[in-house]
């Protein structure tokens, strides 16, 4: 018997399969929600050239490249803890929004896990928090280029 946890839905108590979020009654109000969400961030919120750059061959291609010369590991985890986890994210140091120009340089992207980027999305909304973790996080590529050229820490 698969292990059960209640729906995400608060204030509903039916039973759904350990993994599975939402229980039949919710998921398509979810889906619906969600949508309406997009819609709307899409019509008032969304920068449009950064979505259009982020939709575009250029940003796929050194999105891969990014990867391949990190060997599709998260550099942060990597070098702060040590720990080798897989990346599917690549995160501009210097946001697109805060400079545009960088937008393809490779010592501006860095390969991170999806968790990792919500830590570091996190610290990028306090000023002081984010020139700290752009710091480190440049830090991070440096030292991992040295380890990765043999040249030692």
């Amino acid at each position: 018997m698969a292990l059960m946890k209640y729906c995400n839905r608060t204030g509903c108590n039916r039973l759904v399969p350990q993994g599975v979020e939402y229980c039949a009654a919710h998921m398509v109000n979810q889906v619906v929600e969600k949508q309406q969400r997009h819609k709307e961030y899409d019509a008032h919120c969304r920068d449009k050239k950064v979505k259009e750059f982020y939709n575009s061959a250029a940003w796929r291609a050194v999105r891969t490249k990014v990867l391949v010369r990190d060997h599709h590991i998260d550099i942060y985890l990597y070098i702060t803890e040590g720990r080798i986890v897989p990346a599917d994210t690549v995160h501009h140091i210097v946001e697109l929004r805060e400079d545009y120009s960088k937008r393809c340089e490779m010592d501006n992207l860095i390969s991170i896990a999806e968790a990792t980027h919500s830590y570091i999305s996190k610290a990028y909304k306090n000023p002081k928090k984010k020139a700290a973790m752009q710091q480190t996080l440049k830090d991070c590529m440096e030292k991992y280029r040295k380890k990765w050229n043999g040249e030692g820490v």
